[in-house]
């Protein structure tokens, strides 16, 4: 069911620990997985990809490291 649960742009803000701006900055540059339109002007993200994401920067940063 996670698949199907989205998260919107304050929501994901939190969750990473990053402000509204940020936020915007990264969607612009292709930071982040691709958004699902919800309505005429509402977005959100799939929280599975949103993790899927995250878990692979980590393993990016472990492995710099």
């Amino acid at each position: 069911m996670d698949d199907l649960e989205l998260i919107r742009p304050k929501q994901l803000a939190d969750l990473l620990s990053i402000s509204i701006p940020t936020l915007y900055r990264m969607i612009n540059e292709g930071d982040l997985p691709p958004k699902v339109k919800i309505g005429k002007r509402a977005v959100g993200w799939r929280r599975s990809q949103i993790e899927e994401w995250m878990e692979e920067r980590t393993e990016e940063t472990a492995s710099v490291e």
